[in-house]
């Protein structure tokens, strides 16, 4: 299977997956968060000590793992960017996932950056009533940096065209991830 089939069946895998939390999702958030410079810094002006989930799901006799982070504007309740990672059972290839609010300037995409060590430029694959995705493979160096990095920076631009960055605390990853591969 090649890499693009396994990320789009991985952002349909995640769509499917986030049903189930929709409704508690709901509960703390309108389905319109806002992508600009005051949600950024209200929600994160250095990255915030968040730490890596792993949840696990039993579907069809397999146990499907991710880690994933939640960021989400304290005031409001929104979310801001929500980063996923698991191993798809048909690639074995770890893939993320992001889901990123409404009010993005699509053409630009997402650019992923692990402590400076330069960007990776994502396209946004889609957008639903949620808000917008982009999926990535995820190969064994960038595995490497995100094991041992600090901090990624995951930056987009809104409809205005104004630069959001926000900060992805790594630390508890490397951990969460070696749970994923248990």
């Amino acid at each position: 299977m090649s890499r693009a089939v396994s990320v789009a069946a991985y952002i349909v895998g995640i769509i499917a997956l986030s049903g189930a939390a929709g409704a508690q999702e709901k509960a703390k958030s309108s389905p319109t968060a806002p992508a600009d410079k005051a949600v950024a810094a209200q929600a994160a002006p250095e990255a915030p000590t968040v730490p890596w989930i792993v949840n696990c799901a039993s579907t069809g006799g397999q146990v499907a793992c991710e880690a994933s982070q939640r960021l989400v504007v304290q005031k409001t309740g929104q979310l801001l960017l929500a980063v996923t990672v698991r191993i798809p059972p048909e690639s074995k290839t770890a893939a993320m996932m992001l889901h990123l609010p409404h009010g993005l300037f699509l053409p630009d995409g997402v650019t992923l950056d692990v402590d400076g060590k330069g960007s990776k430029k994502q396209e946004v694959q889609t957008c639903d009533q949620r808000g917008c995705y982009a999926g990535l493979p995820i190969d064994e160096a960038y595995l490497k940096e995100l094991q041992s990095g600090k901090t990624m920076t995951v930056a987009f631009r809104n409809l205005q065209k104004e630069e959001v960055r926000v900060p992805i605390a790594l630390s508890g990853f490397k951990e969460a991830y070696g749970k994923l591969r248990q």
